[in-house]
């Protein structure tokens, strides 16, 4: 039975499967030093170095099993785009969103300890 990825497992994957895609569009990208302040990527856009928040979840039936996609804006909230990649687990297929940091931040809904961003789909 196909079971999910540990969270590190999935975040690390995301991350790596970002940077390829943004790469194969022929950007600049590079994976931001462990423990970087508030991004995962940069990526050079018009000479300029942008932020990159990549958020993965993954499914293993449909991707309508995510209902939503944990950010945490006070730590991520300054990226100046955020990567959102739904992760087919049966063939590892990647379905790439890419928000603003304000489209992100018109879906993000805050709770007490913590938050989500819902995807304009």
């Amino acid at each position: 039975m196909l079971t999910k990825l540990s969270s590190l497992q999935s975040g690390t994957l995301g991350e790596l499967l970002a940077v390829a895609k943004l790469n194969t569009l022929g950007y600049a990208a590079y994976i931001s030093p462990e423990g970087a302040p508030g991004h995962d990527i940069i990526v050079v856009v018009d000479g300029q170095a942008k932020s990159i928040e990549v958020k993965t979840r993954q499914f293993v039936n449909r991707a309508s099993e995510i209902t939503r996609w944990p950010v945490d804006m006070n730590a991520k909230g300054n990226a100046d785009f955020f990567i959102f990649i739904e992760l087919d687990l049966r063939t590892l297929s990647p379905t790439f969103y890419l928000l603003t940091n304000s489209q992100a931040r018109e879906t993000y809904k805050n709770y007490s300890g913590g938050g989500n961003c819902t995807l304009p789909m």
